[in-house]
């Protein structure tokens, strides 16, 4: 199909005000930013399912409007990442924000012709799912995680396999990375768009290997709270010893489980809004100088169900942050408000469309949340021309 032109079926609305306009500013044409402000209305006002032809029926009465946001969508050569770089600074100045948040979104689909589609057990669902795993980076402050920017995680049978790419527009920059390299690459796009000394909050669940994102983070003087395993071999921080700092060698603790350690070892902490979490001083593995660092047992109940682990390198001056964002932590909710959005409601196959809806879904949760007008003046159903 060819990119979406200026059709008879075009919005007889205004470019969107701002700050729509300012994040749709990057778009070449004028009747690409009247189509996303049309995306947009309609992911704001459809209820239930967001299809294509849902949200152009929520909006306008163009019988035309269904064909031509799917051309928007998948077809119409618009960057996204400029979108969404956008997007993250306007809500940086429009929130008060705690971290970034770095966290796995799976997205159940049925078939095999969406990019990137898979089968791959689920830790929260205790079975194995057909699905895309999307990494997603929010900015979490006073209004709740918000998204600004996406990663879509690609097997190798798609970045390997021409036809599929062919068939999926998989573009020739992306490539097979595996879900921590994902993350880290989310964490080094921010850090240019939104500089700072926000601590990265990372939820692995199950999907990103957390010993692979700790040492890309520490390597980038990243300041991190990352969710690891039960089994993550770690060794207790002892006191300074005398000996040690004349030049005597002193062996380091034999490494243990996290959560051996931690049951062992920790003493009950209180934070507000987390029932008791455990706090222990521990010892990152290095084969040259093991890195201290904080490990923090949540509780998941007031009866000391044991919850998840979480490791930092934030220093002691920063542990009341660091338990704070960690009792605030709720893998059930991140991308939850993208979701009602319509995050998993795409039902294009390609790559670049995909990146589009999700920006798109983006915006809209921001609007949501923050409550700004982000859709083009005036309500209700656009009016096209020729349908009065």
């Amino acid at each position: 199909m060819h990119a979406a032109k200026d059709h008879a079926d075009v919005p007889g609305a205004a470019v969107p005000a701002p700050p729509a306009h300012r994040l749709f500013a990057h778009m070449p044409r004028a009747d690409q930013r009247r189509w996303a402000g049309v995306y947009l209305k309609g992911l704001l006002t459809t209820q239930g399912k967001k299809s294509l032809r849902r949200l152009a029926a929520s909006v306008t009465p163009s019988p035309t409007a269904p064909q031509s946001l799917q051309q928007f969508v998948n077809d119409s050569a618009w960057r996204w990442r400029p979108v969404r770089a956008e997007l993250a600074r306007w809500i940086a100045e429009h929130t008060t924000a705690h971290a970034w948040t770095l966290s796995p979104v799976v997205i159940p689909k049925r078939g095999e012709l969406s990019a990137g589609v898979h089968r791959r057990f689920v830790p929260a669902l205790g079975r194995t799912v057909n699905c895309q795993l999307a990494i997603g980076a929010f900015l979490s402050g006073e209004h709740g995680d918000l998204s600004v920017d996406w990663q879509l995680y690609l097997p190798r049978r798609w970045t390997e396999d021409d036809r599929l790419r062919l068939r999926a527009r998989i573009p020739d920059t992306a490539g097979h990375d595996s879900a921590a390299g994902l993350c880290l690459a989310l964490a080094d796009r921010l850090a240019q768009t939104t500089p700072g000394t926000l601590p990265v909050v990372v939820h692995t669940d199950g999907h990103i290997d957390a010993r692979t994102v700790i040492e890309g983070l520490d390597a980038r003087g990243l300041a991190w709270i990352v969710a690891v395993p039960d089994a993550l071999p770690l060794s207790l921080a002892r006191a300074a010893d005398p000996h040690r700092a004349a030049g005597g060698a002193v062996p380091h603790p034999a490494p243990e489980p996290a959560r051996t350690l931690l049951r062992r070892h920790s003493a009950a902490a209180s934070a507000p809004g987390c029932p008791r979490p455990g706090t222990l001083p521990v010892l990152l593995p290095s084969p040259v100088d093991p890195r201290p660092a904080l490990l923090v047992g949540a509780r998941t109940t007031a009866t000391a169900r044991p919850g998840r682990i979480w490791l930092t390198n934030l220093p002691p001056a920063r542990h009341a942050q660091a338990l704070d964002l960690i009792c605030s932590a709720d893998a059930a909710r991140i991308g939850a408000a993208e979701t009602e959005m319509g995050l998993h409601d795409f039902a294009g196959r390609s790559y670049p469309g995909w990146h589009r809806h999700a920006t798109l879904v983006s915006v809209a949760s921001a609007h949501r949340r923050l409550g700004h007008d982000l859709c083009p003046a005036g309500g209700g159903r656009s009016r096209t021309p020729g349908h009065d």
